[in-house]
């Protein structure tokens, strides 16, 4: 298990990397079974008003944070473009 820090810290270094690509895979979304929702893996997923689960790439790296140590988010200036990654909801 990873900390979230270095979670973000990795993230945060392909964004360095190449921003458009970093934004490409995280904005990319997966449509998911119940069974992700039902499993005690704590991977992120969010969950459409018309009941689609999907799940991107930084909630399947939030399954490998260690708990306790927070969630990597992807931060969006006011235009919608990403800027990089950091830690919410560390204890």
């Amino acid at each position: 298990m990873l900390e979230a820090k270095q979670i973000v810290e990795l993230l945060n270094q392909l964004f360095t990397t190449d921003p458009v690509a970093a934004a490409d895979l995280v904005n990319y979304r997966v449509v998911c079974n119940d069974a992700f929702l039902e499993s005690d893996i704590p991977f992120v997923c969010s969950q459409s008003r018309d009941g689609v689960i999907t799940m991107g790439v930084v909630g399947f790296m939030n399954a490998m944070a260690k708990q306790g140590t927070g969630r990597a988010a992807a931060v969006y200036d006011d235009d919608g473009r990403l800027t990089g990654f950091t830690v919410v909801g560390a204890e």
